[in-house]
């Protein structure tokens, strides 16, 4: 996960600002209505988010057309942002791309692999349509990231995945993110989870369940073994010159930048895992 600077967007000028450009005058009026509604979920948000306790926010189960909040269907809220905010030509379309361009170099905070090219919502909009336009609740996000992630919610603590604007600290600074080496041709790599031993109980659950909810082990592997083919030919040639103590040794100083970049890229655990492999360094590579 990529750690981000929370968005400062005041909450109900991005509401009023997508909610001004609706046509539809009853529709219009109806979901003004609603503006203090909208602020007061964005607030609440923010005190949950802020001590770890998004998953104590109840979900609205109520049908599309159903009224969800005030005289406003589920479906007219959620339409706030799918055709008020993320529309080319609305007003509020420049709040979506400002959000969006926030993605540190362009890349998902989810994943730090994908392109970050959409949207997501953290807490989704099918089960929270009053937080659809929140900022709070929107985090740049690659397509593989939000389309992939289940539209299921937290019920606990530990089972809430990494908010990139609100888990900073030690899930940023420790490393948890670790991998092996598979003896198979081609080479494999397996990814996997390991917290440090002084985390509390939660900390641990909800790096696991990131990993989980975003299918970061296969995602890893498979963007692991298209670098590894690429690594042949480099580490060939640092066998020829320096031999096979000179292979094992850019394999350390490449597991050292990266870390020094990212203590927990898949390419930091990717590195790690090959320098540390006997039978890789010896010729695993070939």
């Amino acid at each position: 996960m990529r750690a981000m600077i929370a968005p400062n967007e005041d909450p109900r000028l991005v509401y009023q600002t997508c909610v001004n450009s609706i046509e539809n005058g009853n529709l219009r009026n109806r979901l003004i209505a609603l503006t203090n509604d909208i602020c007061v979920a964005a607030g609440d948000y923010q005190q949950r988010a802020t001590a770890k306790q998004l998953y104590t926010l109840l979900p609205n189960n109520c049908g599309n057309d159903d009224i969800a909040i005030g005289a406003v269907t589920k479906k007219e809220l959620k339409g706030v942002y799918s055709s008020h905010m993320v529309g080319r030509t609305k007003p509020a379309r420049d709040i979506y791309d400002h959000l969006l361009s926030r993605a540190p170099f362009g890349r998902c905070p989810f994943c730090g692999m994908g392109q970050a090219s959409t949207l997501d919502h953290y807490l989704p909009k099918t089960k929270y349509p009053q937080l659809s336009v929140v900022p709070l609740n929107l985090v740049p996000s690659c397509k593989d990231c939000n389309t992939g992630k289940s539209t299921a919610v937290a019920t606990t603590a530990g089972t809430q995945s990494l908010h990139p604007y609100f888990d900073h600290q030690s899930f940023i600074d420790d490393q948890w993110l670790f991998a092996e080496v598979i003896q198979t041709v081609p080479t494999t790599i397996r990814f996997y989870i390991q917290a440090p031993v002084y985390w509390d109980d939660i900390s641990k659950e909800r790096v696991q369940a990131h990993f989980r909810d975003f299918k970061l082990a296969s995602r890893y592997s498979n963007e692991a073994g298209d670098q590894i083919g690429c690594l042949r030919d480099t580490l060939c040639q640092y066998r020829e010159i320096l031999g096979l103590d000179g292979v094992k040794q850019h394999l350390e100083f490449e597991a050292q930048a990266r870390s020094r970049q990212h203590r927990n890229s898949w390419q930091t655990a990717m590195f790690q895992a090959l320098a540390g492999s006997d039978w890789y360094c010896s010729g695993g590579f070939l």
